[in-house]
């Protein structure tokens, strides 16, 4: 079965638009919550699909570039309406959506249904590791063709390492990018993933032979054979 896409539901202000929060979990979305502008950086680091945020004025604008260069995906700003001025330089500084308040329900989750078409286009197709297989455009993973029952972080790890095949990403990229900024140093819940990976991929977890690594050299996706031609070594 698929992962539900991850939004994150955040303000630049003081507030955010919180009841959204279970509509779009009715709708079977993942939803993470952000109200000011460092929590909404600290939560931007992790693994997202779409980004909504609650813009209260103009006075915010000047957040909006950090917000769009930390984003990692698809940016859909709700601001105020009759502003037509606001509302262009929210789409030349990144935004991808520009959401007038008030807004119908109805055509917000429309909005966010057509962002995160375009999110799943932006993927190639599924990348194989011996018998494992990730397609983050249908976000599933399969082992010797059989679907990987896997809660977000776990897929959101594979994904990392798959977006650099070969390549050792340290615990802390892992860390910052799945569980966020503030979890950096917080190494158990990664152990404890990986373990968990490694006890559905590998034929022996003991000697990982798919998911490679460790805390201390990084995790990669691939053999080291593989790790030192594509690092020219």
């Amino acid at each position: 079965m698929p992962l539900a896409f991850t939004i994150l539901l955040g303000g630049l202000g003081a507030r955010t638009e919180e009841y959204l929060a279970p509509i779009l979990a009715g709708e079977g979305y993942r939803v993470r919550l952000a109200t000011g502008f460092q929590s909404l950086l600290d939560t931007l680091s992790r693994a997202l699909d779409l980004v909504i945020v609650d813009l209260p004025s103009a006075t915010e604008l000047t957040h909006l570039v950090t917000v769009r260069a930390a984003c990692p995906c698809s940016l859909v700003v709700m601001g105020p309406a009759h502003d037509h001025t606001l509302l262009v330089e929210t789409l030349d500084l990144g935004a991808d959506d520009y959401v007038q308040r008030p807004f119908r329900t109805d055509e917000l989750l429309a909005r966010i249904r057509a962002q995160l078409r375009r999110h799943e286009r932006s993927y190639g197709f599924g990348l194989s590791f011996g018998p494992l297989t990730i397609d983050p455009q249908t976000r599933q993973a399969t082992c010797d063709g059989k679907p990987l029952a896997l809660n977000a972080e776990e897929f959101a790890i594979l994904a990392t390492l798959a977006d650099r095949p070969g390549y050792a990403c340290s615990a802390t990229l892992l860390l910052e990018q799945v569980w966020g900024h503030g979890h950096r140093n917080d190494i158990l819940p990664l152990m404890q993933a990986v373990a968990h990976l490694r006890t559905i991929i590998e034929p022996n977890p003991l000697a990982p032979t798919i998911l490679g690594g460790s805390i201390t050299h990084g995790f990669w996706l691939g053999g080291m054979a593989q790790e030192r031609e594509l690092n020219g070594k």
